[in-house]
């Protein structure tokens, strides 16, 4: 689903809080899919996205409907492992600049540059503004996949790990090669959707 300013939406006001853009992909996929449907979908998140999924699931669990499928979240630390305000007062230049260590390369299109950059800002900010969710864990199978070099994991690879507490259910993590955007290399689709697949299929732990 595309958040309010983003891509086909794109005239939209974007989302003041990732809650207030959970509250409304909770409610929308409870419309579309029903309580049944949505027990058997898999929220997937990308970076900001990956709270925002969990925050949908949190959601759905908390007006006592089934939780989803499986959660799987994407070049985003754990939420107890994040930074509050890390990127509050990031201006244009420096949010170029963790584009470009990002692995995205717009060297040949400016104009989408711009556009992602534009994107790229907002997202930081509401991410920066996100407080966190609230600590209720799901049952659901969760997969963490991060790229090896993306600069927000500067640490190490425990802030992947640490999505295990955000589920009682079966937990898999996974470091890629590559930077923030690795899964999302050309070529490197079928590598991501083996992980994910190997996740989510019931296993002897």
């Amino acid at each position: 689903m595309e958040y309010p300013g983003h891509g086909a939406r794109l005239t939209e006001a974007p989302g003041e809080s990732l809650a207030g853009l959970a509250d409304g992909i909770a409610l929308e996929c409870l419309a579309r899919f029903g309580a049944e449907g949505f027990s058997r979908t898999v929220l997937i998140g990308f970076s900001m996205g990956a709270f925002v999924a969990l925050e949908v699931a949190q959601r759905v669990v908390g007006r006592g409907r089934p939780g989803p499928a499986g959660l799987v979240v994407v070049g985003a630390c754990a939420p107890q492992r994040r930074v509050p305000g890390k990127y509050a007062k990031t201006d244009t230049a420096e949010a170029g600049r963790l584009l470009e260590r990002s692995s995205a390369d717009y060297r040949d299109s400016p104009e989408l540059r711009e556009y992602a950059l534009d994107l790229f800002l907002g997202d930081l900010r509401l991410t920066s503004a996100y407080p966190g969710p609230a600590k209720v864990p799901l049952s659901c199978p969760v997969v963490a996949i991060r790229g090896a070099n993306d600069p927000d994991f500067a640490t190490g690879d425990e802030e992947i790990r640490a999505w295990r507490a955000w589920t009682t259910g079966r937990f898999t993590g996974h470091v890629v090669p590559g930077g923030h955007l690795a899964v999302l290399t050309p070529g490197e689709e079928t590598r991501f959707w083996e992980l994910v697949r190997s996740g989510l299929e019931p296993g002897d732990d």
